[in-house]
């Protein structure tokens, strides 16, 4: 029998699948103040005070003139330190914890107008409006800076952005990034606790659904079982159309033995007509990976029906039949992928087995005989995206019985939505010395988009 293989999840641009590992939950979206961030002490809850508190006024005046000679944090901190008297008082006026939170914020000390803001409502309730206009004015720096970091690629800055957002408010969405950015960084208890914090803040559905899935998922990890079918199936009942949330609480029934309700999950999504390609291919992963292969198999079809020309369902398809010994539909399928791709043995195998079970013992001759007849193979490749315009072939050579340093010219057509033949490039590939691999790539450009693509054997 055709031995098991670990298939690939198809999350790309047009079904291609993507090899660069999306780490991100959502757009990366830019968050809008609520105002203007310079007018924290404008339109303000409490007004008045006391001396101390007319002193610091003073140096904020001052701080926003051009012609002051010191520099704006200078008169931060000495607007901190005319203040200092009023907290030795048994009842500070409250305009005084308005004033230190606008100056800590303007140090960047966003702990210490973290603690003046809660204070702050707790001695005058009725600000609490505009302590949470000041909060999320504050976070949205913070927050949009480690956007920008993230971007860029510098994800432990990103981290600190994200960490001092969290500090002045607890919006999901920073909450939620940098549970993120702590579980690429591997530290799992510090992502899971900021899942959490995310959770409890609410937000949007994508918040919702990446905190909920990567949380349980972190507690699955952790050998929480009971804990991770727990947030699963909370999430489920209130996401019931989220499909990947689905099959992974139906996953996780499977480990602990509750196979009858995860395969009623399954069944269930089988049954439904209005999933995209992309969800086909995670029920079908679902389905492949409980070794459910005939249900994979149905899965898998709806998905090749919607990409015919996608290359790695029609590998998953091919594997899920040939494991569910359906051999007679098993064989066509090898047949194409040998077609298509004449350089990869597996295909070659699949084909003679399945030759082979069906009494065919010539056919399967013929598909023995062409892979042994290989004198190079190709390793793990595939197509994927890499921008909008910018498609990528990807995979590794194995010389075989090649001459090592002869150059070998692989024609590569690549094949639009309807099938059509778009354009043909030539992938000339350096042998390695014999039995050892060499990894290749090849990149093309095409406004048109690409669905799949095939090559043909090199003359020899």
């Amino acid at each position: 029998m055709h031995k098991q293989v670990e298939l690939t999840l198809i999350t790309g641009l047009g079904g291609i699948m993507v090899r660069t590992y999306v780490r991100y939950f959502a757009g990366l979206l830019m968050a809008t103040a609520a105002f203007p961030v310079a007018a924290y002490a404008q339109d303000n809850c409490v007004e008045g005070g006391n001396s101390a508190v007319r002193s610091a006024e003073v140096e904020f005046s001052l701080a926003e003139s051009r012609n002051d000679t010191r520099s704006k944090q200078e008169r931060y901190i000495r607007a901190l330190s005319k203040l200092e008297p009023n907290w030795e008082t048994e009842n500070p006026p409250p305009r005084s914890y308005l004033l230190a939170a606008k100056a800590y914020l303007g140090l960047f000390d966003l702990a210490g107008a973290d603690s003046m803001l809660t204070a702050l409502v707790n001695v005058e309730p009725g600000c609490s409006d505009q302590v949470a206009q000041v909060r999320f004015n504050a976070w949205v720096t913070q927050f949009n800076a480690g956007i920008q970091k993230m971007q860029a690629g510098v994800e432990d800055t990103a981290l600190v952005f994200f960490e001092l957002a969290n500090t002045i408010n607890r919006d999901s969405r920073s909450l939620a990034y940098a549970g993120q950015l702590y579980q690429n960084l591997g530290e799992m208890e510090k992502a899971a606790g900021r899942y959490e914090d995310a959770l409890a803040a609410g937000g949007s559905d994508d918040i919702v659904r990446h905190a909920s899935i990567s949380l349980a998922g972190l507690r699955k990890e952790a050998g929480d079982m009971e804990g991770a079918i727990e947030i699963y199936s909370e999430y489920v009942a209130a996401n019931p159309n989220d499909i990947l949330g689905r099959l992974n609480f139906a996953l996780a029934l499977m480990d602990v033995d509750r196979e009858d309700e995860a395969q009623q999950i399954f069944q269930d999504l089988v049954s439904r007509d209005d999933l995209s390609f992309a969800q086909w291919s995670q029920v079908g992963i679902g389905l492949y990976r409980s070794q459910n292969f005939a249900t994979a198999a149905v899965a898998f079809l709806k998905a090749h029906d919607m990409r015919p020309y996608n290359k790695q369902m029609l590998v998953n398809l091919a594997n899920s039949y040939a494991l569910d010994q359906q051999f007679e539909a098993t064989a066509p399928l090898a047949q194409e992928l040998v077609d298509r791709y004449p350089l990869e043995r597996a295909n070659y195998t699949m084909l003679s087995n399945s030759k082979r079970e069906m009494g065919d013992n010539d056919g399967a001759l013929v598909a023995i005989q062409g892979r042994d007849g290989m004198t190079v193979e190709f390793l793990s490749i595939a197509l994927s995206a890499v921008g909008e315009t910018t498609y990528s072939i990807d995979g590794q050579v194995l010389n075989r019985a090649g001459t090592a340093g002869s150059v070998q010219s692989v024609p590569v057509i690549f094949v639009g939505e309807e099938g059509e033949e778009l354009f043909t490039e030539v992938l000339e590939l350096t042998l390695p010395a014999e039995t050892e691999t060499a990894a290749f790539s090849l990149q093309v450009e095409s406004e048109a988009p690409v669905s799949g693509f095939r090559y043909l054997a090199p003359e020899s």
